[in-house]
């Protein structure tokens, strides 16, 4: 290996990452590629940033989980009302539900503190894996 390159913070930015390993010429059999976090949320295409590290991974990049990537795992996880609306509303999720097709009135499926389930996202989004 050549070089080792260190990124983070894409956050749904496809156009910006690719752009930045343009710049620097990423070389795949040459450079060893590290992504460190952080590739969703805000930006508008999260799930093709998640696409396009999947297919950097299978040709050796070393992808770590960043912070936003956990508060997604543990809204999921924990199904809790105020972590579901801290991440869309202040983490960024919207902008990532978004890019996988769900519009804000479908994320109003979840329901409210009394009636609230993430059971509907967990088929739409594992069908796109």
């Amino acid at each position: 290996m050549s070089r080792t390159l260190l990124t983070s913070d894409i956050h749904g930015e496809l156009y910006l990452f690719k752009e930045l390993l343009d710049q620097v010429k990423y070389d795949d059999s040459k450079d060893q590629l590290i992504l460190l976090g952080d590739y969703i949320d805000r930006g508008p295409a999260s799930k093709e940033v998640l696409d396009f590290i999947m297919k950097l991974k299978e040709h050796g990049a070393k992808v770590l989980m960043g912070n936003h990537e956990q508060i997604m795992l543990d809204v999921f996880e924990k199904e809790n009302k105020y972590e579901w609306d801290f991440w869309l509303y202040t983490a960024g999720g919207l902008a990532t539900m978004r890019s996988y097709g769900f519009t804000e009135k479908d994320l109003k499926q979840a329901g409210d503190l009394h009636d609230f389930s993430l059971q509907a996202f967990y088929v739409k989004i594992s069908s796109d894996i």
